[in-house]
């Protein structure tokens, strides 16, 4: 089944917006209750009315039918959506599906600037899943943009293996994503190219989350990370390194090279470096969780909580392809940037790792081990040690599904940030508002965060 495709544009005019609704069976708009239904008739927005009047639907047929529904101001309720067929805009066959939908206007200071929660849960639900479909934002500002084009673009995943009849036409062929500004909006547009590397890069990382285990093992995620270095980010000045199997033991890798040994394919450690000066404002090092399947180990997980580990690699993901968006958009052309993933599966046989086993990490410190189901810690601790002793870096981030009571502290949709400088705390906080990875600080307090010591 061939992934959806996107393009990302930009529309401020009528010109802009007409010529990407010809040609399309079915279309998405998306904006806050203000924007979408006019107090009346003559306050027809003018980007809306075109887009109406381009698929032959006047403005008041949507304005005051469909969404009839009422506040107490007086607007239409948020979240309501309503689907309306109208006649092909262009000499054809069919009918133009046309399906719009309201934002509440309403965010609190830790949400961002606006709503990606619904546009991308609108988008997966009421976009189309086979033809070409047109997605329209109506954005404020240009800040929006962004968050919007992210949101949007985690609706259309690129991995599926379905098969049968839906082959061929299970998801839209084509996805034309357009972020509709007023005259005069705010902000600093963003260059489209740039935009639309970022929002592939946001898809192809959840593509590897995406990914089973049967096909996304250690080796592969390896060779995956050498193709894209060869086929896109040597050419730009990369350098990459790949430490693998034995040889993690024999350079004092113990940690990582201890979580990984049992399984079929051997743990591997990746650092890809870009040093585009000889004078970086910043040297930045990230390190990404790469356990490609986590079993639990010998403290083997129990049915129900094991389904779903294949997603337990999600931090390298993200860091892979983050480094990526940051090279290809000359986001790093100040500083030097090393991502580091910590490949290894967490299984099971006669090599496994066992309780009370006391390792000798990269950093010379020694780790006994309690539960075999605590893994990324280790693996993180020989990726940063890495960064430590050859990359001097002034920042530190390291990205995992570190575990599941992070949900309780700050819920399914919002990471939470440990941090020991709290301005930087506060630039992490404000990034994921305005890219939509929202996150949220949790206490850095060391001193009450100590670690009962048995032998190690």
């Amino acid at each position: 089944m061939a992934a959806p495709t996107l393009a990302v544009s930009f529309a401020s005019d009528a010109a802009a917006l007409t010529s990407l609704v010809q040609g399309k069976k079915y279309v998405l708009v998306l904006g806050e209750a203000s924007d979408l239904v006019p107090r009346a008739p003559a306050a027809a927005k003018p980007l809306l009315a075109t887009l109406l009047a381009a698929l032959s639907l006047p403005p008041p047929a949507i304005a005051f039918a469909p969404l009839s529904a009422t506040e107490n101001d007086g607007g239409p309720a948020p979240e309501s959506s309503i689907t309306l067929f109208a006649p092909p805009p262009a000499v054809g066959a069919g009918s133009v599906a046309l399906t719009v939908t309201t934002l509440p206007s309403e965010r609190s200071r830790h949400l961002g600037g606006i709503r990606g929660d619904l546009v991308h849960e609108a988008a997966g639900k009421l976009a189309a899943k086979s033809g070409d479909v047109l997605v329209v934002v109506l954005l404020r500002d240009y800040d929006q943009a962004l968050h919007a084009a992210c949101a949007v673009g985690r609706a259309f995943p690129t991995f599926s293996r379905k098969t049968g009849k839906s082959d061929s036409a299970a998801r839209a062929k084509q996805v034309d994503l357009c972020l509709a500004v007023p005259d005069g909006a705010t902000g600093v547009p963003p260059s489209v190219t740039e935009l639309s590397e970022v929002v592939d890069c946001v898809r192809q990382a959840a593509h590897l989350v995406d990914a089973p285990p049967n096909e996304l093992h250690t080796d592969s995620y390896v060779d995956r990370v050498a193709r894209l270095h060869e086929e896109k980010l040597r050419p730009l000045g990369v350098e990459m390194v790949a430490i693998r199997g034995e040889e993690l033991r024999q350079r004092g890798y113990g940690a990582i090279y201890a979580v990984g040994r049992a399984a079929e394919h051997p743990p591997a450690l990746v650092i890809l470096s870009y040093k585009p000066t000889s004078s970086p404002v910043t040297t930045m090092a990230w390190v990404g969780k790469g356990i490609v399947y986590d079993s639990g180990g010998l403290s083997i997980k129990p049915t129900t909580s094991m389904t779903t580990m294949k997603t337990d690699m999600g931090g390298s993901a993200g860091v892979l392809y983050g480094f990526v968006a940051a090279v290809t958009t000359n986001a790093a052309k100040d500083m030097h940037l090393h991502a580091i993933l910590c490949i290894a599966e967490n299984s099971v046989d006669e090599r496994s790792t066992r309780n009370d086993d006391i390792l000798t990490s990269y950093s010379g410190k020694t780790i006994e081990v309690n539960n075999t189901d605590a893994e990324g810690r280790l693996v993180l601790a020989d990726g940063v040690a890495h960064a430590c002793k050859h990359l001097a870096p002034d920042v530190i981030i390291d990205m995992a599904t570190l575990t599941g009571a992070q949900s309780y502290a700050t819920g399914l949709r919002h990471a939470g940030v440990l941090s020991n400088h709290a301005a930087f705390e506060a630039d992490v906080v404000r990034a994921g508002a305005r890219c939509g990875d929202l996150a949220f600080p949790l206490i850095y307090c060391p001193e009450l965060h100590g670690v009962k010591k048995h032998f190690a």
